[in-house]
């Protein structure tokens, strides 16, 4: 049984970037099987339809029961399966079992709103970078910061969904 934790990074027209995928892009999608130590595994460039092809593939070979994304119901999930359909791309069933799909934002929201770089910091551990700097990092074509963005964040998801099932946040 695993449990698969992907983020992805994106830009598009408007203030404050990509907020939806009908105007933006993916840039960047970052995974790692939960508590492997095996670090993160990213998929960038200026190819959305490779990016996801890629991921797409490495989903299908962990053969994940859960999938995990911080504020992934909101963000995440949608903005994968709309830029999937664009480009043609079959995702995992994985993708449409909304029982498997965890998004700790909704959950730890119920108590106490929280971005993710603040629950990193009370678990001792750092971001680099923020969303919007990618935004920047991309008109640069500096695809390396926004890999390390990217992994610092799974990193932080990897500790926080850690620390959720130890605590009953959430079950295996």
């Amino acid at each position: 049984m695993s449990d698969v934790l992907f983020d992805i990074e994106t830009v598009g027209p408007g203030a404050k970037g990509a907020l939806s995928p009908l105007t933006g892009r993916i840039t960047c999608i970052c995974f790692k099987v939960a508590g492997d130590g095996v670090g993160p595994v990213c998929f960038s460039g200026d190819s959305e339809a490779k990016i996801i092809a890629d991921f797409v593939a490495a989903v299908d070979q962990a053969n994940p029961t859960k999938l995990i994304a911080y504020v992934g119901w909101a963000f995440d999930v949608p903005f994968v399966r709309v830029r999937a359909m664009l480009h043609g791309i079959k995702l995992p069933a994985i993708f449409w079992n909304d029982r498997a799909i965890i998004d700790p934002w909704s959950i730890l929201r119920r108590g106490k709103s929280g971005k993710q770089v603040e629950f990193a910091k009370l678990l001792g551990s750092d971001i680099i970078g923020t969303g919007f700097e990618c935004l920047d990092w991309f008109a640069k074509g500096d695809f390396v910061k926004i890999k390390e963005h990217c992994i610092s964040d799974i990193e932080a998801l990897d500790l926080i969904y850690s620390r959720m099932l130890k605590a009953g946040f959430v079950c295996h």
